[in-house]
């Protein structure tokens, strides 16, 4: 069986979120202007932390889950963070009206619990599943 590149999809998220996730903490503290402080922490919790668990979990324990679970969490993880984060940017940061940012929470939002729902079902399922016979 050919191991799973999904690990490496979310380690790589993750990476990025926490490159973005440093680089604005920088920039609130040498602006002083800690208003999207809660953006920014949602960002390293939800982009950086949480897709490196995910990461972590289906590199070690994950390999036997289908593709299209890791597609479907992938997806509907980075979604959420995209939206969701970009979204409390514009609403914290009173730099875009309820119009725009709105829609934004909404769908983060919705599509992090559904991500996180994913992979909570699967995690649960991965973890009742009988362990396969060593070769």
């Amino acid at each position: 069986m050919t191991a799973s590149r999904w690990p490496h999809a979310f380690f790589g998220a993750a990476a990025f979120y926490a490159m973005v996730g440093v680089s604005w903490g920088l920039a609130m503290s040498i602006s002083k202007d800690h208003s999207t402080y809660s953006a920014h922490a949602h960002l390293n919790l939800l982009g950086w932390i949480s897709m490196a668990l995910m990461g972590t979990f289906y590199a070690l324990l994950g390999q036997g889950v289908a593709n299209w679970v890791k597609i479907t969490n992938f997806t509907l993880s980075n979604v959420g963070v995209i939206c969701m984060i970009s979204g409390l940017y514009l609403y914290l940061g009173q730099k875009g009206p309820p119009s725009v940012f709105g829609p934004l929470l909404a769908v983060g939002g919705l599509s992090v619990v559904a991500g996180f729902f994913v992979f909570g079902l699967t995690a649960v399922t991965t973890a009742l599943r009988k362990p396969a016979l060593p070769a």
